[in-house]
């Protein structure tokens, strides 16, 4: 098995590469791809009456050996074939199942509740898009980069022997040929490039984002010293900013690829600019897009100098110079980046979950009115009022969503809680067992809410600690230092189906998991349910996400410097906690003895 775990990194990379605290077994290819697979091909004309059946025999016809779709699955990795697993950090396998699926690492609401658009929060938003490079430096690695090339070329030969048989009954019935395993190359090169699009997009948007107000600082900022030639602090801030997301979004540029160089069927499109840029291997891509970087640099401050002698932007030390400079990178990189990518996606499409979801509310014989999420009120001891305020803040909340997941827009009226009162269905206040119960009975008998496909993989559930979450003043950080975006309201997720007894399959990958976590509530729709709806995670994926949180809550993908700062809160609080319980005991063996107490050290 190929380890990421020990993996080095890059410059960008480290953190990421060092924080690998739980090794999760990866599969290279997502294991939904087979079914999504078989989903576009149905969208694509293929008769779905036809190929399931023969698919599932099995293969060759008449035999007892495997099927056709048992023998691909297999490839995916299992015990029948689990040659290319690999094993990599929770942190990047979770960002890398979730880029695999189009969606985006977070999405604008979720990007300036963090306050990763404040200048303070500088660091930690940087870490948010080297996350993204972490992902691909991974897939792009030399043993990563040949398992998925294989598995994916083991799979187009088994599409390959079933269109053999395929097509001679198809011709037997006077059909037209198909084939599998061109279909199969052709399903995966634009999967990948929707993949690798919008996790660069998303990448090089938030880099511009960054860097924007910088240049303005930069080009405004006069100095102590006029015309010294020696920048001051606050110069020397910006320009090394400057240069910290102009070097991540050169390793996004030549890292976020998945050349298909040895994939079967695949034949690569002509592209402009140096043959280097677009070598399969990552090293030699850097290496390349580095050397041309500093050739188009050098080219770009030469056009503009000879432009503009004498100009008084020029002068050494000046706001307009150092901003100038930086300019001079950015139209070079522009440049370099497009002769290696090619001209950007406009407009980008819908992301792949919610253009599924939509086809199926648009179709006329699937009949789905819309989708919805079961939540449950297992807290009773609120007046109306407090209840009323209560819903119209946290549905405020959970409908707070998808700025930047393009098409939300579309799906966002079709998306629905169902809400359900406990205590009218005679369950216990806090009773999650009953409510397990009465939801499975809910979801056998098929009951719908105006036709709305009811989520089964986690109902929601309103307890005490949630609906303090939102009406209590008191809950949020215990710092400054820590992000007050990570301690907003959340509700709690049950997985129905989760026994204790039985426990998951897994359970070192997800240590803890009793069945039920909290999220935060704007995390409902654009995380949950849409890795949900496209069978990329189930509820037990996002705990090891949330078992650092002061208060266990997934608050979406976590990068080192985000849980470094948690780890200090939990462990001062834990201090203040063992502080506190020291005094009581100091206090209770005075009474005892009659002896002054003598009041606690504050620690150093």
């Amino acid at each position: 098995m190929y380890s990421h775990v020990k993996a080095p990194g890059s410059s960008v990379t480290i953190p990421h590469c060092t924080s690998q605290d739980l090794p999760i077994v990866d599969r290279v290819i997502e294991p939904q791809t087979i079914a999504n697979f078989l989903s576009w091909l149905f969208t694509q004309g293929h008769d779905a009456k036809e190929l399931f059946p023969f698919l599932q025999e099995p293969f060759p016809p008449g035999s007892n050996e495997e099927s056709i779709i048992g023998r691909v699955m297999a490839r995916i990795g299992s015990n029948a074939d689990g040659n290319r697993l690999c094993l990599v950090g929770k942190n990047i396998q979770f960002l890398k199942a979730r880029l695999w699926e189009g969606i985006i690492p977070l999405s604008e609401q979720r990007w300036q509740e963090k306050g990763l658009d404040r200048p303070e929060y500088f660091d930690l938003a940087c870490q948010h898009l080297t996350a993204v490079v972490a992902v691909f430096e991974y897939m792009n690695a030399s043993a990563v980069r040949v398992y998925l090339r294989d598995t994916f070329n083991f799979i187009y030969d088994h599409w390959a022997d079933a269109d053999t048989v395929l097509n001679q009954r198809r011709a037997e019935k006077g059909k037209e040929r198909i084939s599998l395993a061109s279909l199969w190359t052709e399903y995966i090169a634009a999967h990948f490039e929707m993949m690798t699009e919008r996790a660069h997009r998303w990448v090089i948007l938030h880099v511009k984002a960054l860097r924007a107000p910088m240049l303005r600082k930069l080009a405004q900022h006069k100095p102590l010293i006029e015309g010294s030639g020696i920048p001051d602090a606050t110069q020397w801030m910006l320009t090394d900013r400057l240069h910290m997301v102009t070097e991540i979004a050169a390793h996004a540029d030549w890292n976020i690829m998945l050349p298909m160089q040895g994939y079967k069927g695949y034949t690569p499109p002509q592209r402009d600019g140096p043959a280097e840029l677009h070598v399969a291997d990552c090293g030699k891509r850097g290496k390349a897009y580095s050397e041309r970087l500093r050739l188009l640099t050098r080219q770009v401050i030469a056009r503009d100098i000879t432009c503009n002698r004498g100009s008084t932007e020029y002068d050494r030390g000046s706001g307009a110079s150092f901003r100038r400079t930086g300019i001079y990178q950015i139209k070079a990189q522009n440049q370099t980046r497009e002769e290696m990518r090619g001209a950007p996606i406009e407009p980008m499409p819908r992301e792949p979950w919610i253009t599924s979801c939509m086809k199926n509310i648009e179709s006329a014989t699937k009949k789905v009115g819309g989708y919805s999420m079961a939540i449950y009120r297992l807290t009773y001891g609120q007046s109306e009022s407090e209840w009323k305020a209560f819903i119209e803040k946290l549905e405020a909340h959970i409908s707070d969503w998808g700025k930047g997941q393009t098409g939300s827009s579309a799906l966002k009226p079709y998306l629905k809680l169902q809400w359900l009162d406990g205590k009218d269905l005679g369950i216990s206040e806090g009773d999650i067992d009953a409510t397990k119960r009465h939801f499975n009975k809910m979801v056998g008998s098929d009951e719908r809410l105006d036709h709305f496909q009811l989520q089964t993989r986690a109902f929601l559930v309103i307890d005490s600690a949630s609906f303090a979450s939102y009406t209590d003043e008191t809950y949020g950080p215990a710092t400054s230092n820590v992000m007050a975006g990570d301690f907003t309201g959340f509700v709690l997720a049950v997985d129905p189906e989760f026994d204790l007894e039985e426990g998951i399959e897994r359970p070192d990958e997800s240590p803890g998991f009793n069945g039920q976590m909290r999220i935060l509530g704007s995390l409902v729709w654009g995380d949950i349910f849409s890795l949900f709806s496209c069978q990329a995670a189930e509820l037990s994926d996002f705990w090891p996400l949330a078992i650092e949180h002061p208060h266990q809550v997934y608050v979406g993908p976590t990068i080192p410097w985000q849980l470094f700062l948690w780890r200090k809160q939990t462990e001062m609080r834990w201090t203040i906690i063992r502080e506190l319980i020291k005094y009581t005991k100091r206090r209770l063996e005075a009474l005892a003895t009659g002896t002054p107490v003598t009041p606690a050290t504050a620690p150093a």
